[in-house]
């Protein structure tokens, strides 16, 4: 099956990808699309008309501002505002015309499949993330490339390229008719008068017996249509109270002490200065899982963890090696977690694995470089290593912690260490720790006493001692939730 396909289906908490070029099989996709979500509660739309009818404008128009004041609304029209330039209070009204329009088409739905392959701008962009923050599965189709989109905007969604820029003729959406119910056999007349009382009419022709249906005293009706999106009922879990208080867990930290010191990533290559942009909307809004209490590993067992991290190693255009780092296996199907920086200086990548000496390739699946963070995948089945849930026990400092990378390419080597502090450096929440790590360690493991990933080895001070950084798993979880 295609990677957009297989994507969707394994999505059911919601996504938004953004799949540009074309590939080979394109148009057979997008018809396997069609047959494996075709139905209710799926959309593949090429178009988006705007409303002509003028009662309809204004009835939208008064319906502006309450939509303005609702939390979509907000969000949408804050990312408008960063993405374009000159916009004025009537150019924001349009576009909420615009989006309520378009919503009807969702109805009142929290869930299902929308496909979008028609002209892309920043209104059809918009909407295309409402549905998304709805709980739709949301894919964006740009044969002939992204256009002139805001990174504020293409941050929200995930990059699959699918193949080299052309022009592509899509046909259009056709749904599936319904089958026709049943018919209904009837006994014939001459039958009729030897029907017993209290039994089912019964057929002498091949012997046959019609039981009718079974009436159901609860549930829906035995014909009642499917909605399609009855496996992936949501429930609202409330925020995680925190206590008061709690001074082992300084969560925000003074921002400006923390930048004003050198911090220097630990891949071994050189060093890439990148000035990330804000953005307010990075926290992830997805409820926290049930965290099941693990027992505490021995040294030794957490050592073997390290046939589940990886070396990278980074190779230019012309295929020559100029670099090293590390990485993580999140799940089964050779999905690897490291940093951004790793990836943002090479042409091409290879994975390297403990007591293998094949070098497989790399395909990037994803990537923030907010948070410093890129999901890579390979042909090869892996061991995962458990990702730490913050659900009922939050870290602390003093808290023994392991780290697990390839240092100045010295394969997996493990180090220990303490819980430091916690940090935010930009906008990305760092744990700061004292285990060893060197040029190469990027991307590695930070793991807890239980064996569980609570950050990623991103870097360190370049002056001082074992003040190093990782990423927080609180940002690392919703990056591959839904890889795990």
């Amino acid at each position: 099956m295609s990677i957009m396909t297989d994507r969707l289906e394994n999505s059911g908490g919601g996504c938004f990808l953004r799949c540009v070029g074309v590939s080979d099989t394109y148009i057979n996709d997008i018809l396997e699309l069609d047959r494996r979500f075709g139905g209710e509660g799926y959309l593949r739309l090429d178009k988006l008309d705007t409303p002509q009818s003028t009662d309809e404008v204004e009835r939208l128009r008064r319906g502006s501002a309450d939509f303005a004041e609702s939390f979509e609304g907000a969000r949408l029209l804050a990312l408008y505002r960063e993405s374009v330039t000159g916009i004025n209070t009537s150019i924001e009204t349009n576009l909420i015309i615009s989006l309520l329009h378009w919503s009807r088409l969702m109805g009142s739905r929290t869930g299902g499949v929308l496909v979008y392959c028609g002209k892309t701008g920043y209104k059809e962009y918009l909407f295309c993330y409402l549905a998304y923050m709805k709980g739709w599965r949301v894919l964006m189709l740009m044969p002939e490339g992204e256009g002139k989109l805001s990174p504020v905007l293409t941050d929200k969604s995930e990059l699959i390229t699918l193949g080299m820029p052309y022009s592509a003729d899509i046909p259009p959406y056709v749904p599936p008719r319904p089958a026709p119910p049943p018919p209904v056999r009837q006994p014939a007349a001459s039958q009729q008068s030897y029907t017993r009382p209290a039994q089912r009419p019964q057929h002498t022709d091949n012997i046959r017996v019609a039981i009718p249906p079974r009436e159901r005293r609860n549930g829906p009706r035995p014909n009642a249509p499917i909605r399609g999106d009855e496996g992936n009922i949501k429930v609202k879990i409330p925020p995680r109270q925190r206590s008061k208080g709690n001074t082992n867990v300084p969560r925000q930290t003074n921002t400006a002490t923390a930048q004003n010191i050198a911090f220097d990533t630990h891949s071994d290559i050189p060093e890439v200065d990148t000035k990330y942009p804000s953005d307010p909307w990075k926290r992830s809004t997805t409820a926290p899982q049930t965290y099941t209490a693990r027992r505490e590993l021995s040294s030794e067992e957490i050592a073997r963890l390290a046939e589940s991290v990886v070396m990278i190693t980074i190779c230019d255009k012309y295929g020559d090696m100029t670099g090293s780092a590390s990485g993580i296996a999140i799940n089964h199907n050779g999905y690897i977690l490291t940093n951004y920086h790793v990836i943002s200086n090479g042409s091409y990548f290879l994975v390297r694995f403990e007591n293998d000496r094949t070098a497989y390739p790399v395909q990037i699946v994803k990537y923030n470089n907010v948070h410093d963070m890129a999901l890579l995948k390979i042909n090869r089945s892996t061991k995962p290593i458990p990702l730490y849930r913050e659900a009922h026990h939050e870290l602390v400092r003093g808290q023994k912690v392991i780290a697990i990378g390839s240092p100045l390419g010295l394969f997996n080597t493990v180090s220990d260490g303490i819980i430091s502090g916690f940090r935010v450096v930009g906008d990305t929440d760092m744990i700061q720790f004292t285990a060893p790590i060197s040029h190469g360690s990027s991307g590695g493991a930070l793991l807890n006493t239980c064996g569980e990933i609570i950050g990623m080895c991103t870097g360190g001070a370049k002056e001082g001692q074992n003040i190093n950084l990782a990423v927080s798993c609180r940002l690392i979880e919703p990056f591959i939730m839904n890889f795990i």
